[in-house]
């Protein structure tokens, strides 16, 4: 007795043909969204196996294909984000360094006027300095001699 297996082979290969448009048609929404073409994602949005795709000659040669031309927008997104963190930490550490600098003026003009104060003679005319030369002859005129003390 002969079996008819001509209604399955029939079925299988229209089940076939509608899994490749529905990946096909996947795989062409994907590039107009913009979305990361692989296996796992195209496999997503057809409902087929990720196995069938492999198994699929032409599809696995085109998503191979798409696959390394999509990487580059992720790779440029995520060098876009570096970019801007590093762009902003920039910012930040100039703006620190602005408070900084400006800090450190402040503080050289307090010291400039500490200093200036200081040099100012004070108004009961007594050196400020230790040892001056005219503390030194002061001191000399006021000793006593020995006879003083004898």
């Amino acid at each position: 007795m002969r079996r008819n297996t001509e209604g399955l082979k029939r079925s299988a290969k229209l089940r076939t043909a509608a899994a490749l448009e529905k990946a096909q048609a996947a795989i062409r929404r994907m590039q107009v969204e913009e979305i990361a073409i692989n296996f796992r994602t195209v496999a997503a949005h057809a409902g087929v196996s990720t196995a069938w795709l492999y198994s699929t000659k032409p599809l696995r040669d085109r998503i191979v294909k798409l696959r390394a031309v999509s990487k580059t927008p992720v790779q440029n997104d995520t060098n876009h984000r570096r970019l801007i963190s590093q762009e902003r930490v920039i910012a930040t550490l100039r703006l620190r360094v602005k408070d900084l600098e400006a800090n450190n003026n402040e503080l050289k003009e307090q010291l400039e006027r500490a200093y200036g104060q200081l040099a100012i003679p004070s108004s009961n005319n007594k050196s400020a300095r230790r040892g001056h030369v005219h503390d030194v002859q002061a001191r000399e005129n006021r000793k006593k001699s020995l006879d003083h003390y004898r």
